[in-house]
This record gives C-alpha cells, sequence and structure tokens, in this order.
C-alpha cells in the first residue's frame, strides 16, 4: 500500500474536478504535501471546459464562475503559502485542444438510445462514456431508471465532454508525461476519462475521496474509491497493524451509528423515533420476522462489480421474494425502505408502491417512517440486505444476516451468501436451519476500517461535513460572484 508521503521526486499531474468543501482542500492538501516532498505538481484546471460535470450538471454560467474563482483562491492560497509554489503549474484544456475545434472534427451530435441500459453501452472508441454518463445522470436525478427521452440534451453535453476529455487527456499525458496522476473519485463524466486513459496506458494513477472520519481523505493508487477488492486488502492490512485497541475501536463505529453520530457522513436514521416498532408487531408472537433492508439503486448504478449476487436489482429480489413466500403464514415478512430515499418520486419508489405494497406478504415501512431500525434489527429473526452496512450492524448484534448483493464485509464470516433465489427460500422457510456461528472479529474488523482508513489532514480542519479551514483560513470564491449567484437563484425561483 503506497501512502501519500512516499511519493518523492516525481511528476505528477492532479486533475480538479468538484469544488465543494472538503475536496477542493483535500486536492490542495494532497498537492502541497506532494511539492514538499521534492515533486513537481501540473494542476489542470477547468474553465468552463465541462459542459457536464458533477458539481455543475446544468453548466450554469454563474456556477462555472463561482467554481473556477474558489479553485483560484485555493490557488493563490497554495501560491502564498508555501516555500516550493514554482513547482506548481497550471494547466488548462485548452491549451492542448480547444472543445470547438474537436466538436467540429471528431463528434457528432446524433446518439441512438431509448433506456438507459441502452446508453451505458455507448463508446467512444475504447472509452465507456455511456457509462459514465449514465452514472452522472442517475446522480443527478436520483432515479436508476430515468427517462432517456427527458434528459438528450444532459447525455449529449455528457457523452461530449468524456469524448473531449478522453482525447485531451492523450495530448496532456503525452505532454507532461506523469509519473502518477491525482483524480476525484473516477466514477463521473469529467474524471472517468482520465481514469481510463490511465488504465490504457497503464499509468499509475491515484484517486480521493473522504475518508473514514471526517479529518481524514482518502487516497488509493491505482484503484477507485469503491473497489470491494481494494477495500477488503485494506481491511486486512489496517487490522493486522492495529494496536491493541482494535477491538474497542471497531465496537466504537456502532456505537456512534446506533447514537446518531454524524461524523464521516450523515445519519440516515437520526429523524427515527428511538425504539419504536410498526404497531403490527404486536400481532407477530409465534411468527418468524425476516426484514429486509434495501439499498438506495442510485447509490451503486454505474460502479463496477456492485449490485446483487444473483437477481437484476433489488426491486426484482425483493418482488421475487415476496412470490415465494406469500403462501407463509408463520412468516411475518417487512421491508424497511432505505431512508435516503425519502420524498423521492423516482423509479425505485414507484416500483415498491406499485409493485411491492400489492403483495399480501410484505408491509413495507416507508423512508420517511419514523420506525427505529436498531430496534427493528434487535427484534428480527432474521437480516436480509442487498449491500447495505445494515448488514454488518446486524451481524455486530449478532442477528442471522442474509447478503444478497456485493458489499466490503463480504468476506467477513459473518453473513450467509445463498448461491440463487430457490437456495434462500429454503433457508427463509426451513425453521431447522442453522445460521453458522457468527465470528465476532468479522463486525470489528469492519468496525475498524470505517473507523480508520485514509489520510489524516494536516492543513484543512473541518468544521463540519461541508465547510473548513486551509491553514486557518476558509476558501471562499469571490463575494459578488457568490452573492450575485444567489440572487439569480432568488430571482429564477420567484419566477416559477
Amino acid at each position: 500500500m503506497t501512502h501519500l508521503d512516499s511519493i518523492a521526486n516525481q511528476t505528477i499531474l492532479v486533475q480538479t474536478t468538484y469544488h465543494p468543501a472538503p475536496h477542493l482542500e483535500i486536492e490542495m492538501e494532497i498537492m502541497e504535501r506532494l511539492l514538499a516532498q521534492g515533486n513537481t505538481v501540473y494542476w489542470i484546471i477547468c474553465k468552463s471546459d465541462f459542459k457536464n460535470c458533477f458539481n455543475n450538471p446544468e453548466h450554469k454560467v454563474m456556477d462555472c464562475k463561482v467554481c473556477f474563482s474558489r479553485v483560484n483562491n485555493g490557488l493563490n492560497a497554495l501560491k502564498n503559502g508555501i516555500e516550493n509554489h514554482k513547482n506548481l503549474h497550471v494547466l488548462q484544456y485548452n491549451q492542448f485542444l480547444k472543445l470547438d475545434d474537436f466538436k467540429k472534427n471528431n463528434f457528432k451530435k446524433e446518439f441512438s438510445c431509448s433506456t438507459v441500459n441502452d446508453l451505458k453501452t455507448i463508446h467512444y472508441k475504447s472509452y465507456d462514456s455511456g457509462m459514465a454518463t449514465a452514472s452522472s445522470l442517475v446522480s443527478f436525478t436520483r432515479n436508476h431508471e430515468p427517462q432517456v427521452e427527458n434528459h438528450r440534451d444532459f447525455i449529449y453535453r455528457g457523452l461530449l465532454t468524456g469524448a473531449y476529455l478522453y482525447e485531451t487527456f492523450q495530448l496532456i499525458l503525452d505532454k507532461i508525461k506523469p509519473d502518477l496522476v491525482v483524480l476525484f473519485n473516477g466514477r463521473f463524466i469529467e474524471n472517468r476519462p482520465l481514469l481510463r486513459v490511465c488504465q490504457e496506458r497503464k499509468v499509475n494513477y491515484a484517486t480521493h475521496e473522504r475518508g473514514g472520519k471526517i479529518n481524514n481523505f482518502l487516497f488509493r493508487i491505482n484503484s477507485i474509491p469503491h473497489s470491494i477488492e481494494t477495500i477488503s486488502n485494506e481491511m486486512e492490512h489496517l487490522w493486522e497493524n492495529a494496536k491493541n485497541d482494535r477491538n474497542q475501536i471497531g465496537k466504537l463505529f456502532y456505537t456512534n451509528r446506533i447514537k446518531r453520530v454524524e461524523d464521516a457522513w450523515y445519519s440516515f436514521t437520526k429523524e427515527q423515533q428511538e425504539g419504536r416498532l410498526p404497531e403490527s408487531f404486536n400481532a407477530n408472537e409465534d411468527k418468524k420476522v425476516i426484514t429486509i433492508f434495501n439499498s438506495s439503486l442510485d447509490e451503486y448504478e454505474g460502479l463496477e462489480g456492485f449490485g446483487p449476487f444473483f437477481y437484476p436489482n433489488d426491486n426484482e429480489g425483493i418482488k421475487q421474494i415476496c412470490e415465494s413466500l406469500e403462501s407463509y403464514s408463520n412468516i411475518k415478512l417487512y421491508l424497511r425502505v432505505h431512508p435516503n430515499l425519502k420524498g423521492l418520486d423516482n423509479s425505485q419508489n414507484k416500483f415498491l408502491k406499485e409493485k411491492i405494497s400489492k403483495f399480501t406478504s410484505i408491509e413495507i415501512i416507508p423512508a420517511e417512517d419514523s420506525v427505529d431500525t436498531y430496534a427493528l434489527i434487535h427484534k428480527s429473526d432474521i437480516v436480509i440486505v442487498f449491500g447495505s452496512t445494515v448488514g454488518a450492524e446486524a451481524a455486530f448484534a449478532n442477528k442471522n444476516v442474509i447478503l444478497l448483493g456485493r458489499a466490503a464485509y463480504e468476506n467477513l464470516n459473518c453473513v450467509v451468501i445463498p448461491k440463487n433465489h430457490e437456495e434462500l427460500i429454503q433457508i427463509l422457510t426451513d425453521d431447522q436451519y442453522e445460521f453458522p456461528t457468527i465470528n465476532p472479529e468479522g463486525p470489528l474488523k469492519y468496525g475498524y476500517w470505517n473507523e480508520s482508513f485514509g489520510i489524516e489532514n494536516k492543513y484543512y480542519k473541518p468544521i463540519h461535513l461541508g465547510k473548513g479551514k486551509y491553514k486557518g483560513k476558509q476558501i471562499k470564491a469571490n463575494f459578488i460572484l457568490r452573492e450575485l449567484r444567489r440572487f439569480l437563484e432568488k430571482r429564477g425561483n420567484s419566477k416559477q
């Protein structure tokens, strides 16, 4: 495992794509540390070159101006705050290839797709531009099956941006010849092309993201943040090299979750009423209680290697389970809808309402319901998950857990993974089935990893999850630009 602080005397290319805190500050932290270690850093900055990006999916002019202003102020803070700023060089995309020239000579506006699955199959040369565009579209709409016809402009801008960047990065790498490329996340329209170019040309790359704690950031060499294989190896490495307090730290992860502590990310359960169960629980005497905890499908759409093992997706899996358990009156089946789906009018929620709610074999607990997830776990005989953290939390509580989709804890011997639907139903309906004894070290290992992964910031100090100071100062966009954007947004809302 290569640590950031061991990289020295190399040529580094850093791409900036997502400016809200803490991500710009993480890039600044990475660059300052790399510069201090004798590296030469090239920072490539967007100046409205992305026609579609995660931070500005509608390509609003003022959002571009505010973004560039904040990044530029971050650059000035670096230049004024470090001695070796002469080794920091700023690049812009149009130095290598102008978008208008690329569009005129290389890119056709026409594309053929009627569904998001069609979109995923589109490639620009060897680059999976359709998958990156689909991933960004799903995140933008919070819908894993968005209506393509309603977003053709978004898709066009996404495919154009991805193809342009794919070609531009070839030229940049030819010119700079970096030893290492650093980029954010690797999932979206604006950074997936660089990831793919590095992979194709066998150039070392690193992705960055938030870390396991609010004051940590992730920095992974030759891996995306979501790689289960990388996470599994990292988990083992951290556990084996942990100090004597690793069990206590592992437990802390779960107790903080129960207490709704917001450290690494927002708590989805903080609005739930502690101890509250569904009213129907009073009628569950002598019944086997099975609770399904689904995932928010848009969260892993477009990520490599994610999703259910043998179902097309969570929704279809739940549907088949309901169909198979329809005649079992001795089983009480609940579906706890992921709180992150609260208030969304999307395909996943529509499917649950129109398809799943019609089964008499299941009771749906809506995303906005105040039923306590942890009380539900403790009162369930079997917990079914498709990959959410709830699976590890239930295993920590020594519950019988069935995992139906890829998860970071899948190899920790704390869950049962059926081979197919038929085996799943046999496990659920056979009262003689004995779940394997949970190895308590498994959930603790996962908890310790969550509490420990990442690198601690030296220069950035978070105030909360979306705000902080770099060397004691907040990095803000120009005040006039911020106020003008706020004025235009209010004016736009007032006209609606």
